[in-house]
């Protein structure tokens, strides 16, 4: 049946019926001369393997010299039939190859509809010889033949259960948003996103990104980081995003920013995106073209990129806060060094112009007070102690120096930790009666601790358990300081509790509180925590807060623990 004609040399037609076709197909094989080109899907060998006459005619072409080539999706399917075919034809693979068409030495075309199990037999054939037709179609194969992969890499990857490398650029920019939610949900280990701009971010939230990159963090225990330019318009992504356990949010820098969004799963997929134009809300209108992988020296690659890019926002926001911490420490100590000075040089310079010091009778700023020695006492002492709270800043910086620095020394041995607790009360106790305070000061005893040498650094641990009373007198003007120790058999350690009635931790102070500087006192540098906290760690142990809510007032415990046998 003719469809269409220009002449009688140059026609197209359509073909019916199984038999018909094959007898007209051995004709065209067996006239041919010189090549014969092929497309068929992954089911379309049966018609040539399992029909006699038309593989003795595949044979013949091979024997007259024949050029024949082949392209098909090879699978474990049908790998034995490529195998044989690949005998007499030069056959390639081509992924999700879809169609069945047949050039003869340029100048017939063939087309037949997709073959499956269920239908294996060619019953309809559309066929041409139209010039203009059959060089499209030609040129339409070579473009195939180009894009597709030798058999033998085909065959080796199957046999090894390798994945073959893809490397496909996507033009369309809903494909593309389309691709990155795929391959978000379909992640099971790790997502790796670096945001050029805060505006691509914000329009993945409004796409819906944001709520399946979510969803599979809960779903799948997902691990994320995520690097972005972190400006105010995004602080509530953020923190949205933060709220969720496992993913991370990090601040790229200006000098680290990119034209390109790079989306990297399980280290096995990537999707690098183009910036257009950030000014556009609509994702479609603010992206270029996408380039998707699994190549894994491709993908591995923007991993690297990811992670040096990672820990350079790492390492600045580590600068940023070192020289945060160092302009809070300079101002801080300045504050504290000046305090103590102050009282230190006019009382010296006073005692320095009396007469009890300076034999000048004819001094003209003499100042009379040989014969009061209560106040001369009391300048001295107040000297005495600016200068011990000089002594104190100077030993606080010297040791978070070698905490920070890792150089911290304990000089450990064995003691009874009760009779050390004991002391410190008592000279605390005396202290409180001398300032007329109405705080009591006890301490709980066990007799099992009394008889439980512990090893550690007993100067150290006298300087944690003074700190901790110290912290609790400041917060307790009245009330009562309650200090306990005990032993915890279940994990062989022992437990030090400092509980005051005070006016507790402030909610702001309370998850920072050992960190450097942390103080809402106008007392203090705010340091004496952090060191209790770098002394504890260097024995191995912890140190915690929290405050009191057992129905007998507000308040705070200070606790630490020390396994009994230090490694």
């Amino acid at each position: 049946m003719n469809s269409s004609s220009s002449s009688s040399e140059n026609k197209t037609e359509i073909w019916y019926g199984a038999e018909n076709i094959i007898n007209r197909s051995l004709e065209v094989l067996y006239s041919i001369e010189n090549q014969f080109d092929l497309c068929i899907t992954e089911d379309g060998l049966n018609p040539i393997l399992s029909e006699e006459r038309i593989k003795k005619a595949y044979y013949d072409l091979k024997a007259r010299g024949v050029t024949i080539r082949i392209i098909i999706e090879v699978t474990k399917s049908n790998l034995k039939d490529c195998r044989v075919l690949s005998e007499i034809a030069q056959l390639r693979h081509l992924s999700e190859m879809s169609g069945n068409f047949v050039i003869a030495d340029r100048k017939n075309y063939a087309a037949a509809a997709d073959l499956n199990v269920s239908h294996p037999q060619i019953t309809e054939l559309i066929t041409s010889t139209v010039p203009a037709f059959v060089k499209q179609q030609q040129h339409f194969f070579e473009m195939l033949w180009s894009k597709s992969v030798p058999i033998e890499q085909r065959i080796s990857e199957i046999e090894a259960g390798v994945v073959p490398d893809v490397l496909e650029v996507i033009k369309e920019p809903s494909e593309i948003i389309s691709h990155s939610h795929r391959l978000v949900k379909a992640a099971k280990d790790e997502i790796l996103i670096i945001f050029h701009t805060s505006n691509a971010l914000l329009r993945q939230e409004r796409a819906g990104g944001i709520d399946i990159l979510i969803e599979n963090v809960i779903r799948y225990k997902t691990r994320v980081r995520i690097l972005v330019p972190i400006e105010d318009k995004i602080t509530d992504t953020i923190q949205r995003l933060e709220m969720i356990k496992g993913i991370q949010v990090r601040n790229i820098g200006p000098t680290m920013q990119t034209r390109m969004a790079i989306l990297v799963v399980d280290r096995t997929y990537s999707l690098v995106v183009e910036l257009k134009d950030d000014s556009k809300d609509n994702p479609e209108e603010a992206i270029g073209l996408g380039t998707y992988s699994n190549s894994k020296s491709t993908v591995l690659s923007y991993v690297s990129i990811f992670d040096t890019l990672w820990k350079q926002s790492e390492l600045r926001e580590e600068l940023i806060i070192h020289n945060k911490a160092q302009q809070e420490f300079i101002n801080i100590a300045a504050h504290e060094l000046r305090t103590p000075i102050q009282p230190i040089l006019g009382l010296s310079d006073v005692l320095l112009q009396s007469d009890i010091l300076l034999d000048n009778s004819n001094s003209k700023s003499k100042i009379d007070i040989k014969n009061n020695e209560t106040t001369i006492r009391e300048m001295i002492q107040i000297i005495a102690r600016n200068a011990k709270r000089l002594q104190r800043l100077t030993e606080d910086i010297l040791d978070i120096t070698k905490i920070e620095s890792k150089t911290l020394k304990l000089k450990k041995q064995n003691f009874i930790l009760s009779k050390i607790i004991e002391e410190i009360v008592d000279d605390y106790s005396a202290e409180i009666r001398d300032s007329n305070r109405n705080l009591i000061l006890t301490f709980l005893r066990l007799e099992e601790l009394e008889s439980t040498p512990i090893t550690a650094d007993q100067n150290r641990l006298k300087q944690v358990i003074n700190n901790l009373i110290d912290n609790a007198i400041k917060f307790t003007r009245d009330g009562k300081i309650t200090i306990s120790a005990e032993i915890d058999t279940k994990h062989n350690q022992v437990i030090v509790k400092v509980k005051d009635t005070g006016t507790g931790i402030d909610s702001d102070i309370l998850p920072k509180l050992f960190t450097k500087f942390v103080t809402k006192s106008d007392k203090g540098t705010g340091l004496g925590l952090y060191i209790c906290k770098g002394i504890i760690e260097a024995h191995h142990g912890k140190i915690w807060a929290e405050n009191n809510y057992d129905g007998n007032g507000n308040g705070t415990t200070l606790s630490f623990c020390l396994p009994l046998i230090q490694s």
